[in-house]
């Protein structure tokens, strides 16, 4: 909370700090984690993100480490997860069929 202002400050361009989110349920072993959510107007953000949480000085590194110190290291690491999500106008999307014996229980048609 104390960091919000100076995290959208910190990323590069192309790159928006969305805020950071307590997982509260779902259907995984992640809740009480918490997601750092971004928005990226390109791949090329992704790359720019990337250099400057790896450059030791700058404040979005800086401020990343300091979080970082309130990781459970105790967790296993295959349990840490990252996302990267497009926007369903953009994304291409398959359309095919699924077998009845693979519908969930209860679908309807």
């Amino acid at each position: 909370i104390d960091h919000a202002d100076e995290l959208r400050r910190a990323v590069p361009k192309g790159v928006e700090y969305i805020g950071t989110y307590v997982m509260t349920w779902g259907n995984d072993t992640d809740k009480g984690s918490w997601r750092d959510l971004y928005r990226l107007d390109s791949y090329a953000a992704l790359d720019r993100l990337a250099a400057v949480s790896k450059d030791p000085e700058s404040a979005l590194g800086r401020l990343q480490r300091e979080g970082f110190r309130y990781l459970d290291m105790s967790r296993r690491p295959e349990r840490w997860t990252h996302n990267l999500l497009k926007s369903v106008v953009d994304a291409t999307v398959i359309n095919s069929p699924v077998d009845e014996s693979r519908e969930l229980a209860g679908a309807r048609r």
